[in-house]
């Protein structure tokens, strides 16, 4: 299964912010079994992201967009994904319930001084597009939403990273997203260069088509990571065995 993440804002292509979501899916898609084929990261630009989205859109199974669902004219992502459909956008009363009454639930916690005004600002935090289902965001404000757009499905979740976590694991693992374990992955570490390994590791490719072999230099330190990954557990322990072999006859560095 083929995965995308588009990352939105400004803040991260000027180096303001630190991109932590994009790292963080990829550990869990790659726990669940799934195939993060790209992650592209795209300024607040309506017009270049409702285009990128059509680009993804058949091509993959799974389109994430993250970030861009605020209430300043910046956040444009909900609307880029609208024209990129040819859906309305439209104010969600159920993203709008969770609004009042987590602003109730703040005040009466004493995080804020009075409940929380229906505006503009805030309609347009509660915008989704029509005919989609609402991700409830049980950390923040903005809801995140999901549907299906021929083969793919689309997910579209807020950049804040609590809240974009907090969705993930609460409304899309185990219930859009469910584990494949057909997946083996194990590693050993070298005392080795890879210069000296990089042949053996590239003929075990081709040998073993159905495992993907990395390596991980620590520089300075003399350690290398080799980390295997495949469907069949005796094949990944087999290439691991045939390097750890070959390290191990080579003189010592």
């Amino acid at each position: 299964m083929s995965t995308i993440i588009i990352t939105i804002g400004n803040e991260i292509l000027t180096g303001h912010i630190q991109d932590t979501n994009t790292r963080w899916m990829a550990q869990r898609l790659f726990f669940l079994g799934e195939d993060l084929e790209r992650v592209i990261i795209i300024g607040d630009d309506r017009n270049a992201l409702s285009g990128l989205i059509r680009e993804c859109v058949g091509r993959v199974d799974y389109l994430f967009i993250c970030g861009g669902l605020g209430a300043t004219p910046d956040d444009v992502t909900m609307s880029a994904v609208g024209d990129a459909l040819e859906r309305r956008c439209v104010v969600s009363d159920e993203a709008l319930s969770h609004m009042e009454y987590l602003s109730t639930f703040l005040m009466e916690k004493g995080f804020i001084k009075q409940k929380m005004e229906v505006n503009d600002a805030v309609r347009k935090m509660a915008t989704v597009i029509e005919g989609s289902t609402v991700l409830e965001n049980k950390a923040g404000f903005c809801p995140g939403v999901t549907d299906t757009v021929g083969d793919t499905r689309i997910f579209v979740l807020p950049g804040v990273p609590q809240e974009l976590k907090t969705i993930f694991t609460d409304q899309i693992e185990n219930r859009y997203i469910r584990p494949n374990h057909n997946r083996f992955i194990d590693e050993i570490v070298l005392s080795e260069v890879e210069a000296r390994i990089a042949h053996l590791i590239a003929k075990l490719n081709e040998d073993f088509p159905g495992v993907s072999v990395g390596s991980y230099p620590t520089y300075g330190a003399k350690t290398l990571v080799i980390r295997a990954v495949g469907e069949d557990e005796q094949q990944v322990r087999k290439v691991l065995e045939e390097i750890q072999s070959y390290s191990d006859s080579l003189p010592e560095l």
